[in-house]
């Protein structure tokens, strides 16, 4: 933080590798926030599609919503947590979302969840997070499905992964809990969120689907293709998102 960072800044990362496609209108979500003031940091992890040419453009498009708007271009692909570590040190926000490039928040997003983790806080200030339900959505925007997460429990979180990318978190935890673990290349919410809570900080869930989750073949966590297998075969309902996001791992 510094005497010209505003009051309440939201910083926002947006990690990408070859999410051409999703990457613009992931941007345009954050711009089209009803909450202010947010600085934006989009990492591409070296992508071999034409992204960084997609993130310049969508910048540009959103030029003056931000109070400041950065892309950083990696050399050499090094997975999700490398991208995430490498933004860190530009974080100066109050607030702080990790924001995947292919997924997409609701305009009341960033409103709703700091006012809900201010009103938690007032009652708990070990809460640091608060995290939602979503809406899974194909990769051409059609809503699949409703996906569903799980109430705060750190005991819980040593056997599953329940807290979704994103979350609203203050940033003085997440930045405290870094750098995190390049070798973790899969669960890589998972690594987070547990590093965090072991530092003593705790959240709380909303249960409501806040953010709009995309379902394709290239998920990092596979559960694209499986959900995807699952509406093709008319399984419907809800989805229990903990039973398809992988615990942390170094596989790939």
């Amino acid at each position: 933080m510094t005497e010209n960072t505003p009051d309440g800044l939201l910083s926002v990362v947006i990690p990408n590798y070859n999410y051409a496609r999703f990457v613009a209108e992931a941007i345009a979500s954050i711009a089209a926030q009803t909450y202010s003031p947010i600085e934006l940091i989009v990492v591409d992890d070296a992508s071999t599609d034409n992204s960084v040419e997609a993130i310049r453009e969508a910048l540009e498009e959103h030029e003056g919503r931000f109070v400041s708007a950065r892309l950083i271009a990696m050399e050499e692909n090094a997975g999700k947590l490398a991208a995430l570590n490498r933004a860190l040190p530009h974080v100066r926000g109050k607030y702080f979302v990790i924001h995947d490039s292919d997924d997409v928040l609701t305009p009341g997003y960033a409103t709703r969840t700091i006012a809900e983790l201010e009103d938690a806080r007032a009652e708990d200030p070990s809460i640091a997070i608060i995290y939602t339900d979503c809406m899974l959505i194909s990769a051409t925007g059609e809503t699949l499905d409703r996906g569903k997460s799980a109430a705060f429990d750190p005991a819980l979180l040593e056997r599953y992964s329940f807290i979704p990318e994103p979350a609203m978190c203050l940033a003085a935890p997440v930045l405290d809990a870094g750098p995190y673990d390049e070798a973790i290349r899969k669960g890589t919410k998972h690594h987070k969120w547990k590093r965090i809570v072991a530092n003593g900080w705790n959240g709380r869930h909303i249960p409501e689907p806040l953010f709009c989750y995309r379902m394709h073949d290239g998920n990092l966590s596979g559960i694209g293709k499986r959900v995807i297998a699952e509406v093709e075969r008319g399984e419907g309902g809800e989805r229990i998102l903990s039973g398809y996001w992988p615990l942390q791992t170094t596989e790939r």
